[in-house]
């Protein structure tokens, strides 16, 4: 399949450019006319699930003002540029949630929403220590909890980001071969 032909950009309009993301208006050329395709486009995320030596995995609970209510994620962090995504890691595991990372690993990349945004997940599998007390303030706090509750959790719909769950369905399924 030749991808040129599919959906040729005709035209092209910028509609806001912010700090976390930028939106524009395609206009595409189709086999029959035109459409119009809105875009989002973001820098992308790393994400880490973070396991103890007792294999609880660190969680952040976060208010997220998009759902007007807390959030309970696997740590993330939004790319700001050409980084090296495990120092960027190593430096918000020990400095935002006390956590030193003592192994790391890619597990794989990953898009969550084709559709509308070509944000871009890094997802990193890494064993940790605790070498400081647990961030907790009004809006955030970590916590460590173990796979059966976390699993329990997105059962329940107290896990509802859907990135996290991408990550801890994996991590259940492959905890065995991780090598970390």
């Amino acid at each position: 399949m030749d991808l040129g032909n599919v959906e040729s950009t005709v035209s092209q309009k910028d509609i806001y450019t912010g700090k976390y993301i930028s939106l524009k208006v395609c206009t595409v050329e189709k086999q029959k006319g035109y459409a119009q395709r809105e875009l989002v486009e973001h820098n992308g995320t790393l994400m880490i699930i973070a396991l103890l030596q007792d294999n609880k995995i660190v969680l952040d609970k976060i208010y997220r003002k998009s759902i007007e209510n807390f959030s309970l994620e696997v740590p993330n962090k939004r790319i700001d540029s050409s980084e090296n995504h495990i120092e960027v890691l190593k430096t918000q595991m020990m400095e935002e949630l006390g956590y030193e990372i003592v192994n790391i690993k890619k597990a794989y990349s990953f898009y969550p929403a084709v559709s509308y945004s070509d944000e871009k997940v890094h997802l990193y599998f890494a064993r940790v220590n605790k070498v400081a007390e647990n961030i907790d303030n009004d809006t955030y706090t970590t916590m460590e909890v173990s796979l059966e509750d976390v699993v329990d959790y997105i059962k329940n719909q107290e896990i509802l980001d859907g990135k996290s769950i991408v990550a801890i369905n994996f991590l259940k399924n492959n905890i065995e071969n991780l090598g970390v």
